[in-house]
């Protein structure tokens, strides 16, 4: 009896890493891990040739007032066969640590950091504050901030950039307000601003890859709402969720298809066309999801961040595969894979534009991790047909 219940007793955070460890000659085919010396609570890689094995990444400091904040743009110099997705012979998955190649004080904690798709030298912070800050990483250290935009009165996590109209950029804040900027205005005041939309928290805010007036938001009065940035008073459509989301995504492939997550731990698949209720909810993680985001070059891969130290990849044409009763043990057969290399929560992680399955992920724990998924995973070995009928 002591024998089975020392069976059942859950693992340790550092037992479940180190099990991690050993499985990641199976499951990877490259892995960094860089400690660093405050949080980011952002990441996003920086667009690079495909051929290139210097890659850079946006990250961010959280010192909490106790040295200065800056943002931060690090490299990785990858192995020739992560970039060209060549056969690794030598089996190393564990070199190339992160390096700090430019750096520009900032005013507080960053607490999201985002790149202008026009421009990717064009950066955009918010801070606690809610104050949104516009770098231009081209230039020196002590002259990389353009400007400073103040509106919002509380912290502020909301920051998109719009990829089809250059210079537009949304913001929301902790003051329930969400602010409209054109950053090439010479302004300083919001283009527009959502004031009575949300009745709390603005948790996340994003825009659609296909329509230019088309945003998305969340927050904590527990509703997504779709917006027409030439409307401030009225909203397209209005989703009212069980638990609060915090985050949301747009797919990059089809233009009716959008997902949302929060604090219940389940992924929303979403129409636009018919939001009554989800096209399918998506269960595997096991504390409240922190980010989310559509895979920029493979259609049908959604990713997930949550505090339960987990990034879990999602394969959405496996959705109602059958499964055995062996396999079903192993999760929702939409689920690809779990990256569960972190012991702490994730803060945000970042999908690479040009090199396929590359992703970093953040932890609340001072580390960055980089990682790419084993060749050997059915759906990174080859993509198979995918029927999306329903959502084009």
């Amino acid at each position: 009896m002591e024998a089975q219940r020392e069976q059942e007793e859950p693992l340790t955070v550092d037992q479940e890493y180190e099990l991690w460890k050993t499985n990641v000659p199976l499951m990877y085919d490259f892995v960094s891990e860089t400690r660093l010396t405050w949080p980011s609570l952002t990441a996003q890689w920086l667009p690079g040739s495909e051929e290139d094995t210097r890659q850079y990444m946006i990250l961010g400091t959280h010192t909490s007032g106790e040295e200065v904040d800056y943002l931060k743009v690090a490299a990785l110099d990858l192995p020739d066969e992560v970039v060209t997705g060549e056969a690794n012979d030598d089996n190393r998955r564990t070199k190339s640590n992160i390096k700090i190649v430019k750096k520009f004080e900032h005013d507080g904690e960053i607490n999201r950091a985002r790149y202008m798709p026009k421009d990717s030298n064009i950066i955009a912070t918010i801070n606690g504050e809610g104050n949104v800050s516009i770098y231009d990483r081209s230039k020196s250290r002590s002259d990389g901030l353009r400007t400073t935009l103040k509106y919002h009165k509380e912290n502020g996590y909301g920051l998109s950039f719009n990829p089809n109209v250059s210079n537009e950029l949304i913001s929301g804040s902790d003051d329930f307000t969400i602010a409209l900027w054109d950053i090439d205005s010479g302004s300083k005041s919001p283009k527009s601003v959502w004031d009575n939309i949300h009745s709390d928290i603005v948790n996340d805010c994003s825009w659609h890859h296909f329509d230019e007036n088309l945003f998305g938001s969340v927050s904590e009065d527990s509703t997504l709402k779709l917006h027409d940035k030439r409307s401030t008073s009225k909203v397209i459509n209005t989703i009212q969720a069980k638990a609060a989301f915090n985050t949301l995504a747009f797919s990059k492939h089809s233009a009716n298809l959008f997902a949302a997550a929060g604090l219940d731990t389940n992924i929303y698949l979403y129409d636009r066309r018919q939001t009554t209720k989800p096209l399918h909810v998506m269960a595997g993680h096991e504390d409240a999801i922190t980010c989310l985001q559509f895979h920029p070059k493979e259609d049908g891969i959604l990713v997930s961040g949550g505090a339960d130290r987990r990034v879990i990849l999602w394969d959405l044409a496996e959705i109602g595969a059958e499964q055995q009763p062996d396999e079903a043990d192993d999760g929702s057969p939409e689920i690809l894979m779990i990256h569960a290399g972190h012991r702490s929560a994730i803060n945000d992680f970042t999908l690479h534009p040009t090199i396929p399955w590359l992703s970093a992920s953040v932890e609340e724990d001072n580390v960055v991790q980089v990682w790419k998924c084993s060749k050997n995973l059915s759906r990174v070995g080859g993509t198979p047909e995918i029927d999306t009928k329903m959502l084009q």
